[in-house]
């Protein structure tokens, strides 16, 4: 009973507190906000981040001029490349700049990315938005002095392995050592995510152990008492936490260590549940929001796997020989970590590796050898440089096999599989299956309540599947992809069909993609298309699907005719050839019948009317979806041009006549005119198109001719993702964000 009201105050406690800091952070935003084009004082944290169109730094804001802002704000700073060569800011730079915030943004699709949370995550209020002339440097090094002397030691740190390793192996060793990943090629870096060795460079729990026996090693050869080197040991944990940067593994893992040895310390036996429960509630109780950093939550699971798994299994493993015993024992604490952490994996990538195995067994015998090793060799160089390159060669040749172990792992079948993110009733029975494996003597001598949790198991999956089948209903997803189109359409009878994908060439770099519309059809649970339309080639209507085609399976695509084969055009060709997936090639006339009642009318390009004039525009696929008394008009990117002959084409008005428009090229005045729109009719529009967008779209003419009609305007900029559901008679709308 106590142990229920306990938790009933830390409940409630907790919930206050985030409340609390909930409302600091809309402060904090408000303030920020309203503190446009007012001077600033801030002093640089990090070093520079080069990005393709900026360089980025973490500044700490003391002062806001006419503000008072009641402590230090930490903002990230984004400094647009000009011509000429950057002058990067230097850690501990002083500057003085106008404020041009950015509030971060909340998610914008179903399970969206929420950029908001993930710089709470991080203790991040937003972003400054600079050109560098705006930027002036007042003095440097005004950080504090720890900070400035681990700094020190970092930056010392780096160039000696940099002189004694090459380029690539030296990022990886700085990545090992310290999770410095900024000197490692992106291309590697992808490759140790695919191969499942990314852990090595978050400086893991491993890691921390190396550290200890290390220190401890050192230390124990002095004569210093044994007290005192407990507390230099603690004192040197807390050191590497601040010199990797505090990220949750290494958090986590220092704070069990230094609770290991502090029990020590105070003759007290160390549980190591408890130790997970304390760094985890010390963590928490700094920064609530790091509970949806993947870092956290990955390395939290990792341990309870191993620490939980490892000990229930190992001691049914009856083996007498030294090496089969440790391969095997590597291979059960792989698999221990692995099996915790396959959820949060699949959760938060949608990727799944049966090939981790090889890969950490490859690259776990050698792992501790090059974590100890490093450190050795770059103490050695600071007084004897010759015999510190002798150990860079062996390290050499040891990240080298890593290297290589992970870019052939990368491209094993099975190494990197995409799945749909998986339901908290899959998650809940996943880890069920272990505890249940450990516990099934216990659990199966209380008959009663395992029949009973069996029951309640199959009764909630029958409602999920019964839930599914009996919405029987049209949705119409009108997903936010920023400056595009992209639309997914689910039908009654649960075919998927996705109508372009988004990817303006304004966010290059930016994968449409690869980072919105994958994920959020794998968040939909879907990884099959029946159906893929592509209205036109430009890149705001096909660089999201292009990435789409590349990574699920498609059933059919169907294409307008086409009469240029631009860029996009011809990667398509590449992609479906090597996909071997069937293409339709269709004009207006056609019909394609989807399901009973429910049907495709391909209305233009004409082939008896092909426009030159914007030729991949205004020859845009135009169809109309009908489903018994619903429909809906797509438009594509169509101008003025192809609308008037659309208009000479159908003079009978029923066949444009639609519920529901999608609108011509994201409400450009190029489009969408009056005559058209009383053609079309319709009593709802919906407009894609990207917040504060460089062309000005929707055009006022557009928004005023819609009005003109008493349209029902929706826009992704302002209301996010825009769903319709419909029984072929009564229409729904769902707006993701509220404007």
């Amino acid at each position: 009973m106590l142990g229920l009201y306990f938790n009933n105050i830390v409940f409630s406690f907790g919930t206050l507190y985030l409340k609390i800091l909930d409302n600091r952070y809309e402060e904090i935003y408000t303030l920020l906000e309203n503190s446009n084009e007012k001077n600033c004082i801030g002093i640089v944290i990090s070093d520079a981040k080069e990005k393709d169109y900026s360089y980025s730094y973490d500044i700490e804001v003391q002062h806001i001029e006419g503000m008072n802002l009641k402590g230090k704000v930490k903002l990230i700073l984004n400094i647009k490349k000009g011509k000429t060569e950057h002058k990067k800011l230097k850690y501990g730079d002083k500057i003085k700049i106008v404020i041009n915030y950015e509030k971060p943004s909340v998610a914008r699709n179903y399970k969206g990315f929420n950029y908001q949370l993930y710089l709470r995550s991080r203790k991040i209020y937003g972003t400054l938005n600079q050109t560098e002339e705006s930027i002036k440097i007042i003095e440097n090094k005004k950080v504090s002095f720890i900070n400035n002397k681990i700094y020190t030691f970092k930056q010392f740190m780096k160039e000696k392995i940099k002189k004694i390793l090459p380029n690539e192996t030296a990022g990886l060793c700085m990545g090992m050592l310290i999770g410095d990943v900024t000197e490692i090629d992106k291309e590697l870096e992808e490759e140790f995510r695919k191969s499942n060795l990314s852990h090595i460079l978050a400086v893991s729990g491993s890691n921390v152990s190396y550290i200890i026996v290390s220190i401890t090693y050192i230390f124990n050869k002095t004569n210093i008492n044994k007290k005192i080197v407990r507390l230099l040991s603690i004192i040197c944990l807390i050191l590497f936490m601040i010199l990797t940067g505090c990220t949750a593994s290494v958090n986590r893992a220092c704070i069990m260590a230094m609770l290991i040895i502090l029990s020590k310390m105070f003759f007290r036996k160390s549980d190591v549940y408890n130790n997970l429960s304390i760094s985890a509630l010390i963590l928490l109780t700094i920064n609530p929001y790091i509970i949806l950093d993947a870092g956290f939550q990955l390395s939290f699971a990792g341990t309870i796997g191993i620490v939980f798994l490892y000990s229930k299994i190992e001691k049914n493993i009856k083996v007498e020989n030294k090496v089969w015993k440790y391969i095997l024992n590597m291979l059960l604490v792989t698999l221990c970590a692995n099996i915790a952490i396959i959820p949060i994996l699949m959760f938060n990538f949608n990727t799944l590796s049966l090939t981790f195995f090889i890969s950490n067994v490859l690259v776990g015998p050698i792992l501790g050898i090059v974590v100890i090793l490093g450190f050795v060799m770059f103490f050695i160089s600071i007084i004897f440089p010759i015999i510190a390159e002798l150990i860079g060669i062996i390290i050499n040749i040891m990240l080298n096999f890593i290297i290589q172990v992970a870019k052939i792992t990368s491209n094993l079948p099975l190494s990197q599989i995409t799945v749909i993110t998986p339901s908290i009733y899959f998650i809940i029975m996943f880890y069920s299956i272990p505890i249940f494996i450990i516990y099934k003597e216990k659990i199966l001598s209380k008959i009663k309540l395992f029949k009973i949790a069996c029951i309640l198991m199959i009764l909630i999956l029958i409602f999920n599947i019964f839930l599914t089948n009996i919405d029987r209903k049209l949705k119409i997803h009108f997903i936010d992809v920023g400056q595009g189109d992209s639309c997914l359409i689910i039908t009654p009878s649960h075919k998927k069909i996705l109508l372009d994908g988004g990817g303006s060439e304004l966010e290059s770099g930016f994968d449409i993609g690869e980072k919105i519309l994958v994920p959020y059809l794998l968040d939909r649970k879907i990884n099959k298309l029946d159906y893929v339309i592509i209205s036109h080639f430009d890149s705001d209507h096909i660089k999201g699907t292009l990435t789409v085609l590349e990574n699920l399976k498609v059933e059919n695509v169907i294409i307008g005719k086409q009469f240029e084969y631009s860029e996009n055009y011809i990667k398509f060709l590449n992609i479906i050839e090597n996909k071997k997936i069937k293409v339709y090639s269709v004009s207006s006339g056609k019909r394609i019948n989807i399901e009973c009642k429910l049907y495709l009318d391909i209305l233009w390009p004409c082939l008896d009317n092909i426009i030159n004039n914007n030729i991949l525009n205004n020859n845009s696929m135009v169809c109309k979806l009908i489903y018994k008394n619903f429909s809906m008009l797509f438009t594509g990117d169509i101008e003025e041009i192809a609308e008037k002959a659309i208009l000479e084409k159908y003079t009978d008005n029923n066949i444009l006549e639609a519920n529901v428009l999608k609108v011509a090229h994201h409400g450009s005045k190029t489009s969408s005119t009056i005559d058209f729109l009383k053609t079309v009719s319709p009593k709802i529009s919906l407009i894609g198109v990207g917040e504060d967008n460089s062309f000005g779209h929707p055009s006022k003419s557009t928004i005023n001719n819609l009005n003109a009609l008493n349209c029902k305007i929706y826009r992704t900029d302002k209301n996010g993702e825009i769903t319709i559901t419909s029984n072929g008679e009564n229409i729904k709308i769902e707006k993701f964000i509220n404007d």
